[in-house]
């Protein structure tokens, strides 16, 4: 064993370094956001008549199905924090890692990184030995930083026990989906593959504890996140999940070696598809190329969205009824028109975030290929650049302006399906539909950063987390205006509230169509990397 290891020891920091400021980004917006956050719930419930008429929505199905299941009692601030934040932020780690994972594993594999490193005297698992040291050293360390955090802000109700379970939950999910993202390496040929294939248990898990939590018990504890809940944090402090998720994350770990040590590089153990003897005449353009390359990550995201908004949509008939009848909650309804009106308007700002994620990993592909020297390949033809850069260009705006469509048949059919008093079809199209002119924003961004900052591209991703921050956090931090104002997704109109302004959609195209234009000139005239 110790020969199919050496040379960890010098591959472990070599690795640590390459991805040592992205790690350090995310590691410090968990822990600031995690923080800020609990700094603002003593604020948010000073008695116990808020916490009760919190704990009130807790009986709601919906709340249920999106949160987890609630706590016998919300006397502690941290039973409350508890539940609102750590189901979100175990899904936010588990994406660090996954994305951390992918790079380490089948990435660097396909770029042909790995074959160039076993080429020297190391040992077959040297390299997956040196990346799970990476993965575990991250985690490890986001537990410190936030129980350290957390323990030293001295919240009432915040124990020590709690705060290091709460840590410590986090950490350990992130290690489940770390092993599990390595596992789906080997049967995929591709870091594209392996993203799906660990994106999607992710999703798959959700639903799972969403249902479970709701209907069927069991189906909670097959699911990593139905665990989480299970260990009420800051109330009973029950340290058995982190026991399953250490065991689990041991399995899939222990499994991704024996895996690894018995294929070849770069071969994957699910057989693939012979494809066609001749190409169709859509795939020999350019822009049939690139979808025909981006099929399964356009197909797997829309199919999530798609399930997303339709669970949602199954709640609807119980959501106003909920809210109506308990004169303590609405209280929390600010805004004008019905509770459902405010809910979906709520959920289209929502499943617009989502939706920028396949619009930006659509457009970055152009980058990625550009740094895996198959660009010059492309251009070795007779292919401009702007025929390129148009080849990428067309599915990202697809997406954008196609998935907020489909988003609102699949939530109208299916509220209609289940309430009487659904919103017409046209106010559940404009209210999704407004954000299309953000997210062409965010992909102007984009083509701006590829035209001019290629290096810095990945900066693209902050227009999508600021938003969300502004979006989901931004009531419990209390954000000022000015501050809310810097994300794009606020000068979206609130549809079907308030009257739609047409100037502030055309304003937000017209931005977009500068961004274009000007990342398209720097694209024109930049050097490419080779």
């Amino acid at each position: 064993m110790r020969k199919q290891i050496k040379g960890t020891r010098i591959l472990f920091p070599i690795l640590l370094r390459q991805h040592r400021l992205r790690l350090l980004l995310w590691l410090a917006g968990l822990v600031l956001v995690t923080c800020s956050v609990a700094y603002a719930y003593p604020e948010m419930y000073p008695d116990q008549a808020s916490r009760e008429a919190y704990s009130i929505t807790m009986e709601n199905p919906a709340m249920i199905a999106m949160l987890g299941i609630g706590y016998e009692h919300y006397q502690e601030i941290g039973s409350l924090f508890a539940l609102e934040m750590l189901l979100f932020s175990a899904i936010a780690v588990a994406v660090m890692n996954i994305l951390l994972m992918s790079k380490l594993t089948r990435d660097d594999e396909e770029n042909g990184i790995l074959e160039l490193v076993q080429s020297r005297s190391v040992g077959r698992l040297s390299y997956l030995t040196a990346s799970f040291m990476v993965m575990l050293s991250v985690n490890i360390l986001f537990v410190i930083l936030l129980a350290a955090a957390m323990g030293s802000m001295q919240i009432e109700g915040f124990g020590f026990t709690g705060v290091v379970l709460y840590s410590g939950l986090l950490g350990s999910f992130g290690l489940l989906f770390g092993t599990m993202t390595a596992f789906f390496a080997n049967f995929v040929t591709s870091s594209r593959g392996t993203s799906v294939l660990s994106f999607a248990a992710l999703f798959f898990f959700y639903l799972l504890r969403a249902v479970g939590d709701v209907n069927v018990v069991f189906l909670s504890w097959i699911s990593p996140l139905g665990w989480l809940s299970r260990a009420y944090v800051f109330v009973e402090n029950n340290v058995f999940p982190i026991g399953l998720l250490l065991v689990s994350s041991l399995g899939l770990g222990i499994l991704a070696f024996i895996l690894r040590s018995k294929r070849d590089i770069g071969d994957g153990l699910l057989p693939e598809r012979a494809g066609s003897v001749h190409a169709s005449a859509f795939l020999k353009t350019k822009v049939g190329l690139v979808m025909r390359l981006q099929k399964t990550m356009i197909f797997m995201w829309t199919i999530g969205i798609l399930l997303l908004n339709i669970v949602f949509a199954l709640i609807l008939g119980d959501l106003e009824a909920f809210f109506l009848e308990n004169e303590a909650m609405q209280a929390f309804l600010t805004g004008e028109g019905s509770v459902m009106e405010q809910f979906i308007i709520l959920l289209m700002g929502i499943m617009a975030l989502f939706i920028t994620a396949p619009v930006i990993i659509s457009f970055l592909r152009l980058r990625g290929e550009e740094k895996a020297n198959r660009t010059e390949l492309v251009f070795s033809r007779a292919v401009s650049r702007m025929q390129l850069l148009k080849a990428y260009l067309i599915p990202s705006i697809l997406i954008a302006v196609l998935l907020p469509i489909l988003q609102a048949v699949a939530l109208w059919s299916a509220g209609a399906a289940v309430s009487e008093d659904m919103m017409p079809f046209s106010d559940v199209l404009g209210a999704s539909m407004v954000y299309i002119p953000a997210l062409l924003l965010v992909l102007g961004m984009a083509v701006l950063f590829i035209g001019w900052l290629p290096r810095a591209a990945s900066l693209v991703w902050l227009f999508l987390v600021y938003g969300f921050i502004v979006i989901y956090l931004g009531d419990i931090l209390e954000l000022p205006d000015w501050v809310r104002s810097l994300s794009i997704y606020e000068h979206v109109p609130v549809y079907p509230s308030e009257e739609l302004s047409y100037a502030a959609l055309l304003i937000l195209c017209g931005i977009s169509v500068f961004l274009l234009f000007i990342g398209a000139m720097g694209y024109k005239r930049r050097d490419i990397e080779g």
